[in-house]
């Protein structure tokens, strides 16, 4: 999509005008909050980390939903959000130092994505080489009976990412928030009670 589009069409998006008027740094914020009224699994959580964290818009949404829960946030970009509950870390998730955290959390969120290219499927296969890399790491941070939230792109390896994930979790489910634009192949995959 052209930036000029791209402008236009956030200036006219019901979620953008709305987390201006609220204070959340992002749209994605309301993303978030419908898969937790459906799934209950931050109100829980004590201990979260998430990917793809910038600009902090989750963050944000988990804070205000389980204000005593530890984030450990990673993203390359800046996060645009203080908090003594938010561990920060400007990072390449894959040069990150999880050695100290070993199954540490009870909830991995991924709302990680590259840059778009404009060609849906090689951004398919961008996003979900990362979520295979993601999915590598699970088995060492993530405790037993943990859960996985993450954003994919709808197209070929989804099945894969599926077949792997219900070999690690008991639960795997889709969900596609009203928030999230209809003709996007943005769609959302949760997973519960890992088994270890």
């Amino acid at each position: 999509m052209k930036s000029k589009d791209w402008l236009n069409r956030q200036k006219r998006d019901f979620y953008v005008k709305k987390a201006k008027k609220q204070g959340y740094l992002s749209r994605a914020a309301y993303k978030l909050i419908e898969i937790e009224k459906k799934f209950h699994l931050i109100i829980d959580s004590k201990k979260i980390l998430e990917f793809g964290a910038a600009p902090g818009g989750w963050s944000q949404v988990v804070i205000e939903i389980n204000p005593k829960t530890e984030i450990t946030a990673i993203d390359i970009l800046d996060l645009k959000i203080n908090h003594p509950q938010i561990n920060f870390y400007k990072d390449d998730f894959l040069n990150f130092d999880y050695g100290k955290k070993e199954n540490y959390y009870d909830l991995i969120l991924s709302d990680i994505a590259p840059n778009t290219t404009g060609h849906q499927s090689t951004d398919h296969l961008r996003i979900a080489t990362m979520l295979f890399d993601i999915i590598e790491l699970i088995d060492k941070v993530l405790i037993h009976n943990g859960s996985f939230i993450t954003k994919i792109w709808k197209g070929s390896e989804e099945k894969e990412i599926i077949k792997k994930l219900k070999e690690k979790f008991k639960l795997v489910s889709y969900f596609k928030p009203d928030s999230s634009r209809k003709n996007s192949a943005e769609i959302f995959i949760i997973a519960k009670n890992f088994i270890k």
